[in-house]
């Protein structure tokens, strides 16, 4: 008697201990998993933001030269937070006469329409 008892307390312990292991495998496993979607999430951002940033400056070459006759070139491109969510505002300057800046806002919720424009 005293050998299956001895026997049965070495396999619950054994049990636990497998437990503890399998218990530490997952919660390493979640860890290597969160952080991999947190850096796919974080290049995923900085991938659309800098397609946002190409598309409207884009839009605002294209607008200057149309209704102002600009050669425009852009000098800084800035995505807008808090209560201009959703607007980016492209600065630049006409390419004849680099003390004339202008700045243009586009609407990237708009499907990126030029909201505003004018001189700095």
């Amino acid at each position: 008697m005293r050998i299956c008892t001895a026997f049965s307390y070495s396999m619950g312990e054994n049990m636990i201990n497998l437990k503890k292991k399998n218990i530490i495998l997952l919660i390493i496993l979640a860890i290597i998993v969160l952080t991999i979607g947190c850096m796919a999430k974080f290049i995923h951002d900085k991938n659309t933001e800098k397609a946002a940033k190409e598309k409207a400056a884009e839009v605002a070459i294209e607008t200057m030269k149309r209704e102002k006759n600009i050669d425009f070139v852009v000098t800084d491109v800035k995505i807008q937070h808090l209560e201009l969510e959703g607007f980016i505002r492209v600065r630049g300057y006409d390419k004849n006469n680099k003390q004339k800046k202008n700045y243009v806002v586009v609407n990237k919720i708009q499907n990126y329409e030029v909201a505003y424009s004018g001189e700095e």
